[in-house]
């Protein structure tokens, strides 16, 4: 059988001179035979099977992998649930949500944690640990290649803030109820810092980094879920050259 080198990309007529493919009998453009032997057209004809084999395997999804398509309608799903959940607080003053109840634990586990190294770093303790907690995982997640599963915690760390916000905010009025009771962690810090007349505007503040870091997350999902698709389907949706 003659080899891949062997074989010509395109055979002319000798009547017409109309370009074919190797494995033709008849010219397209007259219709008279073009005397290609017979094991040539077979190993074209191979060829062209083995390569498109080739290239079906290229392109589809690894064993438990997602496909492109559901990969990507999969995340503008997460996407447009998550903006849901974010503008829950736009809506609704003094906003707790479900994911609430896991910072709080963590916040009260950072008062704890941190109340021996001083009044002051033990009222801010239960804020950063807040914040904390939501950080390491991301690093952990992200250290291990599990891109969606850091991209969530990025937008857990900006929820997180988002309940600061409120928290920071309610430093004068002191609506919100307290665990257990006890002093207002962001009246002593506030006060502390002497920035206890500008408590709507640290308030809005950490309400706006919040929100930055919750729309970042937004577009690494979003981006990563574009990079993953092939280039035909991503053109296809994205609109890109």
């Amino acid at each position: 059988m003659e080899t891949e080198r062997e074989i010509p990309d395109n055979v002319k007529c000798p009547y017409c001179g109309a370009g074919n493919g190797p494995d033709s009998e008849f010219c397209g453009a007259c219709y008279k035979n073009l005397h290609i032997p017979a094991e040539v057209r077979a190993a074209a004809k191979a060829q062209k099977i083995i390569a498109a084999a080739s290239l079906s395997t290229a392109e589809a999804p690894a064993p438990g992998e997602a496909r492109p398509a559901a990969r990507l309608w999969g995340r503008v799903v997460l996407i447009l649930a998550l903006f849901f959940f974010y503008t829950r607080w736009l809506k609704t003053e003094n906003y707790f949500s479900f994911l609430d109840f896991v910072n709080l634990a963590f916040h009260e586990a950072g008062h704890v944690f941190l109340g021996f190294f001083g009044r002051f770093i033990m009222m801010l303790g239960g804020t950063l640990f807040q914040l904390l907690v939501p950080a390491v995982c991301l690093v952990h997640l992200k250290r291990r290649g599990a891109n969606l599963g850091w991209q969530l915690c990025l937008f857990w760390l900006g929820e997180s803030l988002l309940n600061i916000s409120i928290y920071a905010g309610d430093a004068i009025k002191q609506a919100l109820p307290l665990v257990g009771g006890g002093e207002h962690d962001w009246t002593y810090l506030l006060t502390e810092t002497g920035l206890i007349a500008h408590t709507e505007g640290v308030g809005k503040f950490i309400f706006l980094c919040g929100s930055a870091v919750i729309f970042y997350s937004f577009y690494l999902i979003a981006r990563d879920a574009r990079d993953r698709v092939p280039v035909e389907l991503g053109n296809a949706r994205w609109g890109m050259e």
